[in-house]
């Protein structure tokens, strides 16, 4: 049996209420739930993720929907020579 890892994108769903987060499980996984802010930050699969916020989108429950900006993030690491030029603060 091999164990394969999906790969998810998160998205950030403002909701008017939060008592029926309840609804959302079915699309995703429910990483967080903001109670004061009203908005659930969750995981859904990439495979059907434009069908999926399409679905949730169209719920009573849903303000509005925004993506997170992992995926524009960079993920490259800085190297050493980068910092050669900056000075540091050693005059104090």
């Amino acid at each position: 049996m091999t164990d394969t890892i999906e790969n998810r994108k998160s998205l950030i769903v403002y909701v008017y209420s939060t008592k029926q987060v309840r609804q959302l499980k079915k699309y995703g996984l429910i990483y967080y739930v903001s109670q004061k802010m009203h908005y659930v930050v969750m995981y859904v699969n990439a495979d059907n993720y434009d069908w999926i916020k399409e679905k949730i989108s169209n719920l009573k429950i849903v303000k509005k929907i925004e993506e997170t900006p992992y995926e524009q993030l960079s993920s490259e690491l800085s190297l050493e020579g980068d910092f050669e030029d900056v000075d540091d603060d050693e005059d104090y």
